[in-house]
C-alpha cells in the first residue's frame, strides 16, 4: 500500500526573509522520499550571480513532520547549508514551516498540486527552466 503523505515528486514553493520588504524567493524541489528518507535536489533563481543556484535536499519525513538540509553546491554565491522545518498537509499537497541558517530564519511554502500553483511559483518554475503541464 502506498503512502499518501508520500513526498516523491516536483514540488515549487517560495521561501520569504524576516524583513518585510524582501520579495518572496521562488524555487523548484524535485524530492524522492523512500519510507521517510528524503533526497532531491532545488534550483533558485539567483539575484547575486547571473544563473540559477542548486542544492542537495537530504532529511525525514515522519508522518506530517518534515524536516530536512538543503545543501548548496557552492558552484554560485552560496556555500553553506539551511534547514527547513515543517508540516506536510493531510492531503500531502502541501509543506508549510520555517527555514533557519543559525539565529536568522523565515518561512517557506511549497506545493505539490498543479491546481493550486499561484502565478509566482508557475514564474519561479520558468525562470529555473523547468516545464510545468497544468
Amino acid at each position: 500500500m502506498l503512502d499518501p503523505l508520500d513526498m516523491t515528486g516536483l514540488w515549487t514553493g517560495q521561501y520569504r526573509y524576516p524583513e518585510p520588504w524582501v520579495p518572496p524567493t521562488g524555487f523548484v524541489a524535485t524530492i524522492n522520499d523512500n519510507a521517510g528518507s528524503l533526497s532531491g535536489t532545488t534550483t533558485e533563481a539567483s539575484e547575486l550571480i547571473d544563473g540559477n543556484e542548486r542544492a542537495d535536499i537530504r532529511g525525514t519525513r515522519n508522518g506530517a513532520a518534515v524536516s530536512f538540509h538543503k545543501y548548496y553546491d557552492g558552484d554560485g554565491a552560496y556555500g553553506h547549508s539551511v534547514t527547513y522545518d515543517g508540516v506536510l498537509s493531510s492531503d500531502g499537497q502541501q509543506v508549510e514551516g520555517r527555514w533557519a541558517i543559525d539565529d536568522y530564519s523565515g518561512t517557506f511554502v511549497m506545493h505539490r498540486n498543479l491546481q493550486s500553483f499561484e502565478r509566482e511559483q508557475l514564474e519561479a518554475s520558468t525562470r529555473v527552466g523547468i516545464t510545468v503541464e497544468r
